[in-house]
């Protein structure tokens, strides 16, 4: 099947987290899209002529309302600058795309520092890393360079990436998944990143990925990585390998419906990582080699509203297991749940999504070994209710509250409620 190479450039725009808008080829940079809009024409000009320039900012103030270690609240943010190039319009590289993001963040995360906090006043390492958070857009202060890739199409159905590449863009994604503001599931379920044998948006690390469309209804994909991300150089300019092995992943995307003209999809995507290098064992303290986990997803269009194919109710799930619960911190989870667009007549840009997220902690990665004695983890449930406004000149206002059952799988917590507010402008 043929395909034409301008979807390659939406593709990358779709992949960039905190992105919500969906490019329309003849009012691309309207301003109902964008806060500064077309630039008196100069931005169509630009784009037509192979260059497309995106700036973004979330910010995702929220508070703890009741349980957990205190109430309190936490401003955090991130600046997202993308420079797309179409290298076959302004240098002749046939069928190549250049990719570059830059992200800054600043603000700690709510569910670090009052729902179960991760370390004491007094610096001690105390109930562990919380993994699912209530807030996505966290990473401290940190300016770095995200992607800087190479997309080449092969022929008419294989695309090679190559370069700096962040994996949680290329696999166990669904564009569903950021109707939301805990980190259970935007940008993807976080079952695969304990250990962190994937990484995630603003993290990238040196690799190739590679997609073949074999049908109109099967795509698959694979790709290498470097395993070491975690101890790169926080600006993101590391394109060092063999940190701490590779990873390599595949994933099998069985399409019912690609929804190319609009609205959600309906597809089932399966796929695995394996990571070769070594991590901490809660059970024995020392190392293990090797993790390898499993998942699968589904995005699932129920019906379309009639007169417009974008508005109607989509369904998403997912379930992520790691083959070892000693390496592991969440060996197990499931995410369920629905966006629908357009349910308030008037309102046909607005979403109005509900999340439930089940992570079943290892029973291996007790608090003993951070100076609390003899307590083991449980089960986490996760709830979360948000509308998405969507106001013109490419703001979005979502507020959101999340209900917490067994917070960071800590039996000795009281259920949490979490109220929050995520803000995105487009430039």
């Amino acid at each position: 099947m043929k395909k034409r190479f301008s979807r390659n450039i939406l593709a990358l725009c779709l992949a960039t987290p905190l992105c919500f808008t969906t490019a329309v080829a003849e009012d691309r940079f309207s301003f109902q899209d964008h806060i500064s809009g077309d630039w008196g024409g100069s931005r169509t000009s630009l784009y037509d002529a192979g260059v497309d320039i995106a700036l973004n900012y979330t910010a995702e103030p929220a508070a703890s309302l009741s349980g957990g270690y205190e109430q309190d609240d936490e401003y955090l943010h991130n600046i997202n600058a993308a420079l797309t190039i179409d290298l076959e319009k302004l240098f002749s590289i046939r069928k190549t795309v250049f990719l570059a993001k830059y992200s800054s963040r600043s603000g700690d995360n709510i569910s670090d520092r009052y729902v179960v906090p991760s370390y004491a006043e007094n610096g001690r390492y105390e109930y562990g890393e919380y993994y699912n958070k209530s807030q996505e857009a966290f990473g401290g202060q940190t300016t770095k360079l995200v992607n800087f890739q190479l997309t080449t199409e092969i022929g008419d159905d294989w695309s090679v990436d190559y370069g700096r590449l962040v994996m949680n863009d290329l696999f166990l994604r669904s564009d569903l998944y950021c109707n939301f503001m805990n980190n259970a599931v935007c940008g993807s379920p976080k079952g695969v990143f304990t250990p962190y044998a994937l990484n995630a948006y603003p993290d990238a690390t040196v690799g190739v990925h590679a997609k073949w469309e074999t049908s109109e209804m099967v795509d698959l994909k694979l790709g290498v990585f470097d395993g070491g991300w975690p101890e790169q150089d926080s600006n993101g300019w590391d394109w060092s390998m063999g940190h701490n092995g590779v990873a390599v992943t595949g994933e099998v995307q069985i399409f019912f419906d690609r929804a190319e003209n609009g609205g959600a999809q309906q597809v089932i995507k399966v796929g695995t990582n394996y990571h070769s290098g070594e991590f901490d064992n809660f059970n024995t303290g020392e190392k293990t080699s090797g993790s390898t986990s499993v998942y699968i997803l589904s995005d699932w269009k129920v019906f379309s509203e009639e007169g417009d194919i974008n508005q109607g109710l989509a369904l998403f799930g997912s379930i992520v297991a790691n083959s070892d619960d000693e390496i592991a911190a969440l060996p197990f989870s499931y995410i369920m749940g629905f966006v629908y667009e357009g349910l308030i007549p008037t309102r046909d840009r607005d979403k109005l999504g509900f999340m439930l997220n089940v992570a079943e902690h290892s029973e291996y990665n007790t608090y003993t070994h951070d100076f609390v004695t003899g307590k083991e983890r449980g089960h986490e449930t996760i709830m979360e209710l948000t509308y998405n406004i969507r106001t013109g000149y490419g703001i979005e206002i979502m507020p959101t509250l999340q209900y917490i059952n067994q917070p960071n799988g800590s039996r000795d917590f009281t259920d949490v409620t979490v109220a929050g507010l995520k803000f995105n402008v487009n430039l």
